[in-house]
């Protein structure tokens, strides 16, 4: 057994070490950083919990007078357009550009669509150079033509060369010529390829998108048969159904006054332009249609109508008086104002007429009656500008 004693155990290790830590030099500028953000969090708070829709004062425009709603003899009809059309292309193809939509204006002869035109452009160019090509022919053989006739009066040569060189040049002249008419043939496809206006007016309804196929007339499941529809506002007049027991008061020039259902309370002045030269068995009816002797926007196609046939005397009502508040006009702006659509600032230009009263101008162009304006606007409310109605006069 040795003699040595056993080894002491290390109680420094058991040592708790209470030297202190050194500072960090980061924690003065997290502690500004957290102060900082609090500072501005609580300041923004009101901008983030608030509707960002400035609150405006606005008024709606008034329309008073016009005809009023009378009894009589009476038709239900519907507003239709005497110019309409469908447009399409006369040669089927895909459609690669369309510039309208539905509400888009056009005048006659705007671009409408185009079709994809690449393999007939292709077909052009190689028909131009061929017929360079022939051309260039067609001048060799008459070269040859020439040289051969005047060696038949100067020599005597067979008379067979010379018919030779003759036909040759014939054929080569039928050749540019063959080229030429299938050249024509192919301009006017690549100019059918586009869709023109026809006329001025409102596209109503868009009847293809690109990449489809467009034909005119059926194709397939996949194909159109027209790329939109296209209507001339100032041809809107309204189709009437006439039971035959009223037929005495059907008559080309007959005044009428048109109400429309979605509107009424006024009416409309017109007068009957033409009745059908047949009446409808099934129905009992003839087929009658007004001219509208006034328009404004809110005549549109298919709108459903109640056409009263009024006596002479009564055809002339006083026209409607649109009234705006003038505190909506913009100073210095030239008869302007902000006009509320959609929750949205429109800025709309008038021409006004004489001062109802202290408060309310007469409107002569730019609002129709029942449209919703800013009064009073501010000096940086913008077109464009979202708002909430804060107050309606």
């Amino acid at each position: 057994m040795s003699n040595s004693s056993p080894e002491k155990p290390d109680l420094n290790r058991l040592r708790i070490d209470r030297t202190p830590a050194a500072k960090s030099s980061r924690g003065p500028f997290m502690l500004i950083l957290l102060v900082l953000i609090s500072y501005i969090g609580w300041k923004e708070w009101p901008s983030v919990t608030e509707d960002s829709q400035a609150q405006y004062e606005t008024a709606r425009v008034q329309r008073r007078g016009g005809a009023k709603a009378r009894a009589g003899t009476a038709a239900n009809g519907y507003i239709v357009a005497r110019r309409r059309a469908a447009l399409s292309t006369d040669i089927p193809g895909r459609l690669v550009e369309l510039n309208v939509e539905e509400g888009s204006r056009v005048d006659q002869g705007d671009v409408v669509a185009r079709l994809d035109t690449r393999e007939l452009e292709a077909y052009r160019d190689r028909l131009q150079a061929e017929i360079r090509a022939a051309q260039a022919n067609e001048k060799q053989t008459r070269l040859a033509m020439e040289r051969q006739r005047k060696l038949s009066e100067t020599e005597d040569v067979p008379t067979s060369a010379l018919d030779s060189a003759e036909a040759t040049h014939e054929g080569a002249i039928a050749r540019v010529q063959s080229l030429q008419a299938s050249l024509s043939e192919i301009l006017v496809r690549l100019d059918k390829s586009t869709v023109y206006a026809p006329f001025s007016g409102v596209i109503v309804e868009k009847n293809a998108e690109v990449g489809e196929v467009v034909v005119a007339s059926g194709g397939g499941a996949n194909a159109r048969g027209s790329v939109a529809t296209l209507v001339d506002f100032d041809t809107l007049e309204v189709q009437i159904e006439l039971s035959q027991t009223a037929l005495e008061a059907a008559r080309v020039g007959a005044p009428v006054l048109i109400y429309l259902d979605a509107y009424p309370e006024e009416g409309y002045r017109g007068q009957v332009r033409q009745v059908w030269p047949t009446a409808s068995r099934a129905k009992a009816t003839v087929e009658l249609r007004a001219e509208f002797l006034e328009r404004d926007e809110r005549l549109l196609p298919e709108l459903g109508v109640r056409v009263v046939f009024v006596p002479e005397e009564e055809s002339n009502p006083t026209p409607p008086m649109v009234l705006l508040p003038k505190s909506a006009l913009l100073p210095g702006e030239g008869n302007q104002v902000f006009v509320l659509v959609d929750g949205f600032v429109e800025k709309r230009s008038l021409t006004l007429r004489d001062d109802f009263d202290n408060a309310l101008i007469e409107v002569g162009s730019g609002l129709i009656g029942g449209e919703t304006v800013i009064i009073n606007p501010p000096a940086d409310l913008q077109e464009g500008d979202p708002v909430k109605i804060g107050g309606n006069r």
